[in-house]
């Protein structure tokens, strides 16, 4: 007989069923829905909102259970290292009373799989097994991932010569056995004029690079903002942990919204999106309230004037935005600020030290001060009743300025002079140009401190501000070739300051002007691309070999745009010079299938450099190792850990200090082995300076080495195994 035709059940959401009904008159409302895959039990829950009887609520959920007579479950890793032996695992289940062989097959989709001692040509692998009624019977497949990415698991059992059958897919992620180095240089040019220039770009890619490892693509942007838009969704990578942080997810979304408005863009999806976004930041921004109206950095650990300042001014922006702002708590959080200021005009820091450069006591607290000033004029109500401390500590910066030899320290206050129109802002904006570098190659401009790219996002607000657009595009160039592949940059006022320089930059630049072709010219070959007014949200992509080393890039006519090289490669874990030390220790549990590693890590100090700024560890674990709830013990209490996050379904654990010294910061991890893997990858730990991530130190480390014949089945095993 011919088995009836199945369907893959890849649809396994933990929640669903989130609706807003109307019920009428009737008293009922009838809903037909399509239950996931999963096979599981429901619990579903509701209330209603009446007029005339108010809230009501379900009293006891109700419960519902989705059965099959016959069907598959997986139990499959969250993720694996290219080329280990991994065990993937499932249980066959039976509901129809009688003992029947089943036939599972699992499948290599597009040739992303081999299965070990079979042979490399084999597209699925089929095994049998006998399956009781009401017993969970497991069934395993030896592989070995053969590519990076995401890698389909396909798998079918079928019984009574398929009437009954079962078929699921699910995605598991293929990591790299290195660390994946990203690259991204970048052009800008803004041609008034009919022009034609061409751009050498040299990949550096490194020698020791991963073979195969190597990925390069060309991106034309014609508007600037175009990737910082495009990547919404994925606008920075680093992993959201106090209040501080969580101003990443909240402030780009603001600096969008600003610009699809100013260009009047009729992409609503985007906008929709971005608003979604704030509205979510936002209501995470108020779990780091304090009592008095200021914010922290951590729940209950006070106010921080830095902080405050940072969400004042933010919330005041995105209150055009979102509803859900309440005008009274940015001016309680203002009013706050006000009452810090020092009898001199200046504000010094309150709360936990963790933006070095921004709390500034060494140099008189002039960036302090000025940040502070800026959230103050930024905010109407505030400018207005607070005018007297404004002219206060602006009378401060006049004060100090003659003294000021710190580019960063006068990049953020002539920004500040320039909001309050101060008579002495074209001084301050001529001392800071006399500060800066030029690379006349690239014709950029820029400002070399230990935050260069804050210190010259400032600096462009105020080319900005003064209407020297001109003179700011060698600034905006070096600005845009700073940010990561994902259109973010390093840090969080990184990010904040540098997209709001260029959203202002590009505020002021049309793309109506456009009329060029650009030549990409790689190896021996060629690619064109012409670019007319009306492509203003346009990105081109072109995939490039391997192994190019060099690119020319040709643009004839008028207009500007953005060309972006962007690649990377995988590199093993040596010659990295630490800033931090680092070391682990694995500890004896007397079981194969429990893992504790003992870590400790420390500052190297140089100079007055004697504590890094806020400090992360990530421990990542061994392919088929995962953590419980509460994976850490045994921390040393000098500098207690602030926040722990589990990451990666478990199989990944970052932890948060405040800052780092000499002092040893000690913790235990214990992990337990969940899936069998042999030819394991090394892990490794990572320490690093949130701010300032070429701080760093890593190692690797290595549990049990498995080989193939300790965990294959008998008939997947090798001729080897079989001696």
């Amino acid at each position: 007989p011919i088995g009836k035709l199945v369907s893959y059940r890849t649809n396994f959401q933990e929640s669903w069923l989130w609706k807003n009904v109307s019920i009428g008159r009737s008293g009922s409302r009838k809903l037909i829905e399509v239950v996931p895959d999963t096979t599981t039990s429901w619990y579903l829950t509701g209330f209603s909102i009446d007029p005339v009887y108010g809230l009501g609520i379900i009293k006891k959920p109700i419960q519902f259970t989705t059965v099959q007579p016959f069907y598959i479950v997986e139990n499959l890793p969250y993720s694996i290292k290219r080329g280990e032996a991994v065990v993937l695992q499932f249980t066959l289940f039976n509901n129809l009373g009688a003992e029947y062989i089943a036939d599972v097959t699992l499948f290599n989709v597009a040739n992303q799989t081999e299965f070990v001692g079979r042979p490399n040509t084999d597209l699925s692998y089929t095994k049998s097994v006998s399956v009781p009624p009401k017993v969970g019977v497991p069934i395993s497949f030896l592989i070995k991932a053969r590519k990076l990415g995401e890698m389909a698991v396909r798998v079918k059992a079928s019984i009574m010569l398929g009437h009954e059958t079962d078929a699921l897919e699910k995605v598991i992620r293929v990591m790299p056995e290195s660390l994946v180095q990203p690259r991204m240089d970048t052009r800008f040019f803004c041609f008034d004029d009919y022009k034609n220039q061409t751009f050498p770009i040299n990949l550096d890619i490194n020698k020791k690079a991963d073979n195969g490892s190597t990925k390069i693509e060309f991106r034309l942007n014609p508007n600037l903002l175009t990737t910082v838009i495009k990547n919404l969704d994925h606008l920075l990578g680093v992993p959201t942990g106090c209040g501080e942080q969580n101003m990443v997810k909240f402030v780009p979304n603001i600096l969008v919204l600003d610009y699809l408005h100013a260009i009047g863009s009729k992409e609503q999806h985007l906008i929709d999106k971005a608003t979604n976004l704030l509205r979510q930041g936002y209501q995470n921004q108020m779990r780091y309230r304090q009592t008095d109206g200021s914010f922290g950095l951590w729940e209950t650990t006070g106010g921080s004037v830095f902080l405050t300042a940072f969400v004042g001014t933010s919330m005041q922006t995105a209150a055009k935005y979102i509803s859900d702002i309440d005008a009274a708590m940015v001016e309680k959080a203002l009013d706050w600020l006000a009452s810090k200021q020092h009898f001199s005009g200046r504000f010094d820091k309150a709360g936990a030290e963790y933006h070095k450069e921004m709390q500034g006591g060494l140099r008189n607290g002039v960036a302090l001060t000025s940040y502070v000033l800026m959230a103050l004029l930024e905010n109407d109500i505030a400018k207005a009743k607070h005018a007297e401390v404004i002219q206060k500590g602006m009378t401060y910066l006049s004060n100090q300025f003659g003294s000021i030899n710190n580019a960063y320290d006068l990049s953020i206050a002539t920004y500040a002079m320039m909001l309050n129109g101060h008579t002495m802002k074209e001084e301050a904006l001529n001392k800071l140009i006399d500060m800066s570098f030029i690379d006349a190659d690239k014709n950029e401009r820029f400002w070399n401190t230990t935050i260069p790219i804050e210190t010259t996002a400032y600096a462009l607000l105020s080319f900005v501000m003064a209407e020297k657009y001109t003179d700011g595009i060698p600034v905006m160039n070096w600005l845009v070739n700073q940010r990561y592949v994902t259109g973010s940059f390093p840090s969080t006022q990184d990010t904040f300051v540098g997209l709001k320089a260029l959203t202002k930059m590009a505020e002021k630049i049309s793309p109506s002007r456009n009329d060029y072709t650009v030549q990409l010219k790689y190896k021996k070959s060629a690619k064109y691309f012409k670019i007319n007014s009306e492509q203003i949200d346009v990105e081109n992509f072109v995939g490039i070999p391997e192994d190019t080393k060099k690119l020319e890039i040709n643009v004839g006519g008028i207009g500007f745009g953005l060309l972006e090289v962007v690649y990377q490669f995988n590199l093993n874990l040596v010659n990295f010079e630490n800033r931090f030390q680092l070391d682990l220790e694995k500890q004896n549990t007397g079981s194969d299938y429990e893992l504790r590693l003992k870590v400790c890590a420390s500052y190297i100090p140089q100079l007055t450099d004697r504590r890094s700024n806020m400090a992360l560890i990530e421990v990542t674990l061994p392919s088929g190792y995962v953590v419980d709830r509460n994976p850490i013990s045994e921390q040393t209490k000098v500098n207690p850990i602030q926040k722990t996050e589990i990451r990666y379904g478990g199989t990944s654990v970052v932890l948060y200090y405040d800052n780092m010294g000499s002092e040893r910061n000690c913790f235990t991890l214990t992990a337990y082995r969940r899936f069998k893997v042999a030819l394991k990858r090394p892990a490794y730990v990572v320490v690093y300076d949130y701010y300032n991530t070429n701080l760093n130190a890593i190692k690797v480390y290595e549990v049990d080495k498995q080989n193939l014949c300790e965990i294959c089945d008998e008939e997947d095993c090798p001729a080897e195994c079989k001696k």
